[in-house]
Protein backbone atom coordinates (compact mmCIF):
# COMPACT_ATOMS: atom_id res chain seq x y z
CA UNK A 1 0.00 0.00 0.00
CA UNK A 2 1.13 3.55 -0.70
CA UNK A 3 0.30 6.48 1.53
CA UNK A 4 1.01 9.93 0.13
CA UNK A 5 0.28 12.06 3.16
CA UNK A 6 -1.51 11.94 6.48
CA UNK A 7 -1.55 14.84 8.87
CA UNK A 8 -3.55 15.12 12.06
CA UNK A 9 -3.95 17.93 14.58
CA UNK A 10 -5.46 16.89 17.90
CA UNK A 11 -6.99 19.84 19.72
CA UNK A 12 -10.38 21.46 20.21
CA UNK A 13 -10.80 22.00 16.49
CA UNK A 14 -9.92 18.46 15.39
CA UNK A 15 -8.80 18.42 11.79
CA UNK A 16 -7.73 15.53 9.63
CA UNK A 17 -6.30 15.76 6.15
CA UNK A 18 -6.12 12.36 4.55
CA UNK A 19 -4.44 11.12 1.41
CA UNK A 20 -3.62 7.86 -0.29
CA UNK A 21 -5.32 4.76 1.03
CA UNK A 22 -6.94 6.12 4.20
CA UNK A 23 -10.51 7.14 4.78
CA UNK A 24 -11.51 8.29 8.24
CA UNK A 25 -15.13 7.26 8.63
CA UNK A 26 -16.03 8.60 12.02
CA UNK A 27 -15.02 10.70 14.98
CA UNK A 28 -17.19 10.13 18.03
CA UNK A 29 -17.11 12.40 21.05
CA UNK A 30 -18.66 12.56 24.47
CA UNK A 31 -19.35 8.87 25.03
CA UNK A 32 -22.79 9.29 23.44
CA UNK A 33 -22.93 5.82 21.93
CA UNK A 34 -23.79 4.13 25.20
CA UNK A 35 -27.30 3.30 24.02
CA UNK A 36 -26.08 1.72 20.79
CA UNK A 37 -23.10 -0.29 22.02
CA UNK A 38 -22.31 -2.26 25.20
CA UNK A 39 -19.20 -0.10 25.57
CA UNK A 40 -18.87 3.67 25.71
CA UNK A 41 -16.78 5.05 22.87
CA UNK A 42 -14.41 7.82 23.91
CA UNK A 43 -14.18 11.54 23.42
CA UNK A 44 -11.85 10.80 20.58
CA UNK A 45 -12.37 7.56 18.74
CA UNK A 46 -11.50 7.58 15.08
CA UNK A 47 -12.63 4.59 13.07
CA UNK A 48 -10.57 4.09 9.95
CA UNK A 49 -11.52 2.20 6.83
CA UNK A 50 -8.64 1.32 4.55
CA UNK A 51 -9.76 1.68 0.94
CA UNK A 52 -8.25 1.79 -2.52
CA UNK A 53 -8.40 4.90 -4.72
CA UNK A 54 -10.94 3.11 -6.93
CA UNK A 55 -13.25 2.59 -3.99
CA UNK A 56 -12.82 6.09 -2.60
CA UNK A 57 -11.26 8.83 -4.74
CA UNK A 58 -9.07 11.29 -2.91
CA UNK A 59 -11.53 14.13 -3.47
CA UNK A 60 -14.23 12.18 -1.65
CA UNK A 61 -12.27 11.57 1.53
CA UNK A 62 -13.80 13.37 4.46
CA UNK A 63 -14.20 13.24 8.20
CA UNK A 64 -17.40 13.38 10.16
CA UNK A 65 -16.92 15.38 13.35
CA UNK A 66 -19.53 14.73 16.01
CA UNK A 67 -19.24 17.16 18.90
CA UNK A 68 -20.92 16.97 22.28
CA UNK A 69 -23.95 19.00 21.24
CA UNK A 70 -24.64 16.90 18.14
CA UNK A 71 -26.72 13.76 17.86
CA UNK A 72 -25.52 10.45 16.54
CA UNK A 73 -28.69 9.41 14.73
CA UNK A 74 -26.78 8.71 11.52
CA UNK A 75 -24.28 6.43 13.22
CA UNK A 76 -24.83 2.73 12.75
CA UNK A 77 -23.11 -0.27 14.24
CA UNK A 78 -21.77 -0.94 10.73
CA UNK A 79 -19.29 1.89 11.31
CA UNK A 80 -17.65 -0.30 13.91
CA UNK A 81 -18.17 -3.54 12.03
CA UNK A 82 -16.32 -2.20 9.00
CA UNK A 83 -13.49 -0.47 10.84
CA UNK A 84 -9.95 -1.64 10.07
CA UNK A 85 -8.34 0.49 12.75
CA UNK A 86 -9.28 2.50 15.80
CA UNK A 87 -7.43 5.50 17.20
CA UNK A 88 -8.31 5.90 20.84
CA UNK A 89 -7.43 7.76 24.00
CA UNK A 90 -7.92 6.82 27.65
CA UNK A 91 -11.73 6.73 27.59
CA UNK A 92 -12.16 3.73 25.31
CA UNK A 93 -12.04 0.35 26.99
CA UNK A 94 -10.66 -1.99 24.36
CA UNK A 95 -11.80 -5.41 25.50
CA UNK A 96 -13.42 -8.56 24.16
CA UNK A 97 -16.86 -6.91 24.06
CA UNK A 98 -15.62 -4.05 21.90
CA UNK A 99 -13.47 -6.29 19.71
CA UNK A 100 -16.34 -8.72 19.10
CA UNK A 101 -18.21 -5.82 17.49
CA UNK A 102 -15.28 -5.04 15.20
CA UNK A 103 -14.45 -8.29 13.39
CA UNK A 104 -12.44 -6.46 10.70
CA UNK A 105 -10.25 -4.60 13.19
CA UNK A 106 -6.56 -4.97 12.44
CA UNK A 107 -4.99 -2.07 14.35
CA UNK A 108 -5.53 -0.46 17.75
CA UNK A 109 -3.62 2.81 17.81
CA UNK A 110 -3.44 4.09 21.38
CA UNK A 111 -2.73 7.78 21.76
CA UNK A 112 -0.41 8.21 24.73
CA UNK A 113 1.78 5.83 26.68
CA UNK A 114 -0.67 4.23 29.10
CA UNK A 115 -2.15 0.88 28.10
CA UNK A 116 -4.30 0.10 31.14
CA UNK A 117 -7.46 0.71 29.05
CA UNK A 118 -6.40 -1.80 26.39
CA UNK A 119 -6.70 -5.53 27.01
CA UNK A 120 -3.56 -6.62 25.18
CA UNK A 121 -4.40 -10.31 25.52
CA UNK A 122 -7.86 -9.73 24.04
CA UNK A 123 -6.39 -7.77 21.13
CA UNK A 124 -3.88 -10.54 20.54
CA UNK A 125 -6.64 -13.15 20.50
CA UNK A 126 -8.50 -11.04 17.93
CA UNK A 127 -5.37 -10.77 15.79
CA UNK A 128 -5.16 -6.98 16.15
CA UNK A 129 -1.83 -5.26 16.64
CA UNK A 130 -1.62 -2.62 19.35
CA UNK A 131 0.78 0.31 19.30
CA UNK A 132 1.05 3.44 21.40
CA UNK A 133 3.06 6.66 21.64
CA UNK A 134 5.37 6.52 24.66
CA UNK A 135 7.33 9.61 25.54
CA UNK A 136 5.36 12.26 23.67
CA UNK A 137 3.71 13.76 26.76
CA UNK A 138 6.58 13.44 29.24
CA UNK A 139 7.25 17.18 29.45
CA UNK A 140 3.56 18.08 29.66
CA UNK A 141 2.94 15.70 32.57
CA UNK A 142 6.08 16.86 34.37
CA UNK A 143 4.94 20.49 33.98
CA UNK A 144 1.50 19.62 35.32
CA UNK A 145 3.03 17.79 38.25
CA UNK A 146 4.78 20.97 39.32
CA UNK A 147 1.64 22.98 38.64
CA UNK A 148 -0.15 20.76 41.16
CA UNK A 149 2.73 20.94 43.65
CA UNK A 150 2.84 24.74 43.56
CA UNK A 151 -0.94 25.12 43.53
CA UNK A 152 -1.27 23.03 46.68
CA UNK A 153 1.81 24.43 48.41
CA UNK A 154 0.91 28.08 47.78
CA UNK A 155 -2.89 27.65 47.99
CA UNK A 156 -3.38 29.22 44.57
CA UNK A 157 -7.01 28.14 44.38
CA UNK A 158 -7.82 29.98 47.62
CA UNK A 159 -5.86 33.06 46.55
CA UNK A 160 -7.78 33.26 43.29
CA UNK A 161 -11.16 32.59 44.90
CA UNK A 162 -10.60 35.13 47.66
CA UNK A 163 -9.61 37.89 45.27
CA UNK A 164 -12.58 37.18 42.99
CA UNK A 165 -14.78 37.64 46.06
CA UNK A 166 -13.15 41.09 46.41
CA UNK A 167 -11.30 40.12 49.57
CA UNK A 168 -7.73 41.15 50.33
CA UNK A 169 -6.40 38.37 52.55
CA UNK A 170 -2.72 38.53 51.74
CA UNK A 171 -1.71 38.00 55.38
CA UNK A 172 -4.16 35.16 56.03
CA UNK A 173 -3.36 32.71 53.26
CA UNK A 174 -0.10 31.06 54.24
CA UNK A 175 1.75 28.74 51.89
CA UNK A 176 4.59 26.27 52.01
CA UNK A 177 7.97 26.70 50.35
CA UNK A 178 9.26 23.87 48.19
CA UNK A 179 12.80 25.24 47.78
CA UNK A 180 15.36 22.77 49.15
CA UNK A 181 12.64 20.39 50.34
CA UNK A 182 12.74 16.64 49.71
CA UNK A 183 10.65 15.22 46.90
CA UNK A 184 10.08 11.49 46.71
CA UNK A 185 9.29 10.04 43.30
CA UNK A 186 7.50 6.71 43.11
CA UNK A 187 8.59 5.82 39.60
CA UNK A 188 11.76 7.12 37.98
CA UNK A 189 10.96 6.32 34.37
CA UNK A 190 10.74 8.89 31.59
CA UNK A 191 8.22 11.19 33.31
CA UNK A 192 9.74 10.71 36.75
CA UNK A 193 13.10 11.77 35.36
CA UNK A 194 11.57 14.92 33.84
CA UNK A 195 10.07 15.77 37.25
CA UNK A 196 13.42 15.13 38.92
CA UNK A 197 15.15 17.59 36.58
CA UNK A 198 12.56 20.25 37.38
CA UNK A 199 12.97 19.59 41.10
CA UNK A 200 16.69 20.29 40.74
CA UNK A 201 15.74 23.78 39.60
CA UNK A 202 14.21 24.28 43.05
CA UNK A 203 17.37 22.84 44.63
CA UNK A 204 15.28 20.01 46.03
CA UNK A 205 16.68 16.77 47.33
CA UNK A 206 15.33 13.97 45.15
CA UNK A 207 14.79 10.44 46.41
CA UNK A 208 13.04 7.78 44.39
CA UNK A 209 11.81 4.22 44.15
CA UNK A 210 11.66 2.23 40.94
CA UNK A 211 12.05 -1.53 40.43
CA UNK A 212 13.81 -0.75 37.14
CA UNK A 213 16.39 1.63 38.55
CA UNK A 214 18.00 4.00 36.00
CA UNK A 215 21.47 3.81 37.51
CA UNK A 216 23.27 6.21 35.15
CA UNK A 217 20.61 8.95 35.39
CA UNK A 218 20.28 8.62 39.16
CA UNK A 219 24.04 8.77 39.65
CA UNK A 220 24.40 11.80 37.39
CA UNK A 221 21.58 13.67 39.16
CA UNK A 222 22.47 12.61 42.70
CA UNK A 223 19.16 10.80 43.26
CA UNK A 224 19.02 8.45 46.23
CA UNK A 225 17.36 5.06 45.83
CA UNK A 226 14.91 4.16 48.59
CA UNK A 227 12.36 1.56 49.57
CA UNK A 228 8.84 2.96 49.33
CA UNK A 229 8.26 3.06 53.09
CA UNK A 230 11.48 4.99 53.68
CA UNK A 231 10.63 7.37 50.84
CA UNK A 232 7.22 8.07 52.36
CA UNK A 233 8.78 8.84 55.75
CA UNK A 234 11.39 11.34 54.58
CA UNK A 235 9.63 13.17 51.74
CA UNK A 236 8.02 16.57 51.99
CA UNK A 237 6.33 15.91 48.66
CA UNK A 238 5.49 12.46 47.29
CA UNK A 239 4.79 12.35 43.56
CA UNK A 240 3.59 9.21 41.76
CA UNK A 241 4.87 8.33 38.30
CA UNK A 242 4.17 4.60 38.05
CA UNK A 243 1.89 2.64 35.73
CA UNK A 244 -1.29 1.08 37.07
CA UNK A 245 -0.47 -2.60 37.32
CA UNK A 246 -1.46 -5.23 39.92
CA UNK A 247 1.63 -4.39 41.97
CA UNK A 248 0.74 -0.68 42.20
CA UNK A 249 -3.05 -0.87 42.54
CA UNK A 250 -3.98 0.57 45.94
CA UNK A 251 -0.29 1.16 46.72
CA UNK A 252 -1.03 4.38 48.60
CA UNK A 253 -3.51 3.32 51.26
CA UNK A 254 -4.11 4.23 54.90
CA UNK A 255 -0.94 2.45 56.01
CA UNK A 256 1.22 4.26 53.45
CA UNK A 257 -0.39 7.63 54.19
CA UNK A 258 0.24 7.08 57.90
CA UNK A 259 3.97 6.87 57.18
CA UNK A 260 4.07 10.34 55.61
CA UNK A 261 4.88 13.58 57.40
CA UNK A 262 1.87 15.53 58.64
CA UNK A 263 3.19 18.47 56.57
CA UNK A 264 3.64 16.41 53.41
CA UNK A 265 1.89 16.79 50.06
CA UNK A 266 0.83 13.90 47.80
CA UNK A 267 0.70 14.35 44.02
CA UNK A 268 -0.72 11.93 41.45
CA UNK A 269 -0.63 12.67 37.73
CA UNK A 270 -0.02 9.03 36.79
CA UNK A 271 -3.05 6.75 37.04
CA UNK A 272 -6.11 6.56 39.22
CA UNK A 273 -6.30 3.40 41.29
CA UNK A 274 -2.74 3.69 42.58
CA UNK A 275 -4.17 5.75 45.45
CA UNK A 276 -7.06 4.44 47.53
CA UNK A 277 -9.28 7.52 47.33
CA UNK A 278 -11.32 6.66 50.41
CA UNK A 279 -8.15 6.36 52.48
CA UNK A 280 -6.80 9.59 51.00
CA UNK A 281 -10.04 11.37 51.89
CA UNK A 282 -9.71 10.23 55.51
CA UNK A 283 -6.05 11.28 55.64
CA UNK A 284 -6.77 14.75 54.27
CA UNK A 285 -9.85 15.28 56.40
CA UNK A 286 -8.02 14.26 59.57
CA UNK A 287 -4.82 16.17 58.71
CA UNK A 288 -2.71 13.02 58.48
CA UNK A 289 -1.06 14.81 55.55
CA UNK A 290 -1.29 18.48 54.65
CA UNK A 291 -2.61 18.37 51.10
CA UNK A 292 -2.81 16.66 47.75
CA UNK A 293 -2.89 17.41 44.04
CA UNK A 294 -4.78 14.81 42.01
CA UNK A 295 -5.20 14.63 38.23
CA UNK A 296 -6.35 11.00 37.92
CA UNK A 297 -9.08 9.05 39.67
CA UNK A 298 -10.29 5.55 40.41
CA UNK A 299 -13.39 6.24 38.33
CA UNK A 300 -13.46 8.90 35.65
CA UNK A 301 -15.21 11.26 35.59
CA UNK A 302 -15.00 11.26 39.41
CA UNK A 303 -18.56 12.39 40.11
CA UNK A 304 -18.81 10.42 43.35
CA UNK A 305 -15.33 10.87 44.81
CA UNK A 306 -15.41 12.27 48.36
CA UNK A 307 -12.31 14.31 47.51
CA UNK A 308 -14.63 16.90 45.95
CA UNK A 309 -15.75 17.85 49.45
CA UNK A 310 -12.28 18.84 50.70
CA UNK A 311 -10.47 22.18 50.69
CA UNK A 312 -6.91 20.87 51.03
CA UNK A 313 -6.78 19.12 47.67
CA UNK A 314 -6.43 20.52 44.15
CA UNK A 315 -8.23 18.42 41.53
CA UNK A 316 -7.80 18.52 37.76
CA UNK A 317 -9.71 16.41 35.18
CA UNK A 318 -6.93 14.12 33.86
CA UNK A 319 -5.42 17.01 31.92
CA UNK A 320 -1.72 16.53 32.68
CA UNK A 321 -0.90 15.40 29.16
CA UNK A 322 -3.10 17.93 27.40
CA UNK A 323 -0.98 20.65 25.88
CA UNK A 324 -1.00 21.66 22.23
CA UNK A 325 2.61 20.54 21.97
CA UNK A 326 1.97 17.11 23.48
CA UNK A 327 -1.23 16.48 21.54
CA UNK A 328 0.39 17.37 18.24
CA UNK A 329 3.37 15.14 19.03
CA UNK A 330 1.01 12.35 20.08
CA UNK A 331 -0.97 12.68 16.86
CA UNK A 332 2.20 12.72 14.78
CA UNK A 333 3.45 9.62 16.56
CA UNK A 334 0.29 7.61 16.12
CA UNK A 335 -0.19 8.59 12.47
CA UNK A 336 3.46 7.94 11.62
CA UNK A 337 3.04 4.42 12.96
CA UNK A 338 -0.19 3.95 11.05
CA UNK A 339 1.65 4.94 7.89
CA UNK A 340 4.38 2.43 8.72
CA UNK A 341 1.74 -0.27 9.07
CA UNK A 342 0.16 0.62 5.73
CA UNK A 343 3.56 0.43 4.07
CA UNK A 344 3.98 -3.09 5.39
CA UNK A 345 6.51 -1.98 8.00
CA UNK A 346 6.32 -2.79 11.69
CA UNK A 347 5.13 0.26 13.69
CA UNK A 348 7.77 1.58 16.06
CA UNK A 349 5.93 0.88 19.31
CA UNK A 350 3.99 -2.34 18.82
CA UNK A 351 3.30 -4.00 22.18
CA UNK A 352 2.07 -7.39 20.94
CA UNK A 353 4.74 -8.24 18.40
CA UNK A 354 3.57 -11.84 18.20
CA UNK A 355 0.50 -10.70 16.23
CA UNK A 356 2.67 -8.76 13.77
CA UNK A 357 5.00 -11.75 13.37
CA UNK A 358 2.06 -14.08 12.86
CA UNK A 359 0.46 -11.88 10.23
CA UNK A 360 3.71 -11.37 8.32
CA UNK A 361 4.38 -15.10 8.35
CA UNK A 362 0.88 -15.83 7.02
CA UNK A 363 1.34 -13.27 4.22
CA UNK A 364 4.47 -14.98 2.85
Amino acid sequence: MIVRHVETIFCDDIRYEVGGKLSLIGVYSGGLLVNKFPVILPKLCVLIKIVTPAEEPLSALKVRILKNDETLQEVDVDDLKNADAVLCGNDLQVNDAMLDMAPSLKVIAKMGAGLDTVDIDAATRHNAIVFHTPGVNNQAVADHTFALILSVARQIRFCDQSLREKKWEHTKIMGLEIWRKTIGLIGLGAIGQCVALRAKGFQMKVVAHDPFWPEAFAREQGIEKMAIDDLLRVSDIVSIHSPLIPETKGLIDSRALGLMKSTALLINAARGGIINESDLYDALKNNVIAGAGIDVFENEPPVDTPLLELDNVVLTPHTAAFTHDAMNAMSDGVVDQLIEYLKGEKPAHVVNSEVWDRLKKAAR
